[in-house]
């Protein structure tokens, strides 16, 4: 029998926008959280392959580090069926790998709200187990970070404003909260929250010391600094329709589109108080996609819908240091790099795998692709070992490098 545990939690709004305490009691507006933590039952949802990726390589300009025929550097470990909320099927929204551990946030698609996050083991590499999973009846998870230490896991998303438990005053729908984690699994009557003044918490990340950083958009949209410890907003820049946020070495990226649909970066050092924007001289489609920063071994990389994904080093303006653009029948929607590989989810198209730039050439040699299934791909995630594409609401793929 599943070990499901409901917990009624009810928000208790203190009188300063941001202090906000968590009561488990049925006074006051209450919403539904469910946590299953019974194994058997959650790993229904995974489907083992174990069988290797076969590679198109045809838009290779060299043979590449990968055989000829496109197998054996990858292998497909295993999918992963989406989860349910109120009998619809989630999309997944971000992935972040840590400590041996898969971490999956999801939303319901449309106006509807709901949304879930789940945890993954992956020590045993051709066996992944589904160990964890929270889900809110009527909350939108967009994207989540975990502790160094995997104790705490920070979520952002939205629910309708008009039935939040949270005053409207200041509050338009977005929220952000914090779920504690024992032992892999999410611990009971542990969860607290507090509403932002936009319409949706659009991605989040940990800057460890004391401090969260999130990208909110429209309606009161931008970067917020809040405090961990009582999630009071410290400080924040304003930027309609925020999309993404990461780490740089000593501040913070975020994107945005602007209102005339160009690619907006905004690098922000709150110690020293200094905000920079560089602009992109083009246009993105579509301007309600899905573009995703990330941030690894001194250059941004970012998704850029219609246009790719593109490189920088800011050091010279928003001239690129790494582009590739698949050209395929969608556009890219996410993006993750390795020591390697850059590896983008490119919707209906799939997966693409190209090398990174080297030697001044922004364009790179090896270019690979694979499609997992009927899905469409919005985002990727690696650790250097496993890659975890999300297709929306068909669910994830399981890969990893092969062991030579």
């Amino acid at each position: 029998m599943a070990n499901v545990k409901k917990l009624l939690i009810v928000l208790l709004v203190a009188s300063t926008f941001g202090a906000c305490d968590i009561l488990s009691n049925s006074d006051g507006n209450n919403f539904k959280v469910d946590i299953n933590n019974d194994v058997e039952s959650l790993n229904e949802r995974i489907q083992l392959i174990n069988q290797p990726v076969v590679l198109d390589s045809t838009r290779s300009k060299t043979a590449g580090s990968i055989t000829a025929s496109g197998s054996g550097s990858f292998t497909h470990v295993a999918n992963v069926a989406s989860p349910e909320v109120n009998g619809q099927k989630l999309s997944a929204t971000s992935i972040e790998l840590r400590a041996n551990k898969v971490y999956i946030s999801y939303h319901l698609n449309g106006n509807d709200y709901g949304g879930a996050v789940d945890i993954i083991d992956i020590r045993d590499e051709d066996n992944p187990s589904l160990i964890s999973h929270i889900s809110f009846a009527d909350t939108d998870v967009n994207a989540l970070d975990v502790e160094e230490n995997n104790k705490l896991l920070w979520i952002t998303g939205g629910r309708d404003v008009n039935s939040s438990g949270h005053s409207t005053a200041d509050h338009n729908g977005a929220i952000i909260g914090e779920l504690g984690i024992d032992k892999g699994e999410f611990e009971e009557n542990d969860y607290r929250e507090t509403p932002l003044p936009s319409y949706s918490g659009n991605d989040i990340v940990d800057a460890p010391g004391q401090y969260l950083y999130v990208a909110a958009g429209a309606t009161g949209g931008g970067y917020y600094e809040l405090s961990k410890k009582d999630f009071d907003i410290t400080n924040r820049v304003d930027n309609t329709f925020a999309k993404s946020i990461d780490r740089r070495q000593d501040d913070i990226v975020g994107l945005n589109l602007t209102a005339d649909h160009k690619a907006n970066f905004t690098i922000m050092d709150f110690k020293k108080e200094t905000v920079t924007n560089f602009q992109t001289p083009f246009t993105v489609a579509p301007t309600d996609g899905k573009n995703v920063l990330e941030h690894t071994a001194s250059i941004t990389y970012a998704a850029l819908g219609d246009q790719g994904v593109k490189g920088y080093k800011f050091n010279t303006g928003t001239d690129p240091v790494y582009e590739f653009n698949p050209q395929g029948d969608d556009v890219s929607n996410g993006v993750t790099v390795d020591g390697q590989y850059v590896y983008i989810a490119n919707g209906t198209d799939g997966l693409f795998i190209t090398t990174i730039a080297r030697s001044g050439n922004k364009e790179p040699e090896e270019v690979y692709s694979w499609k997992g299934g009927t899905g469409s791909a919005n985002f990727v995630k690696t650790d250097g070992n496993f890659i975890i594409l999300a297709n929306g609401i068909d669910g994830l793929n399981i890969l990893r490098k092969s062991k030579k």
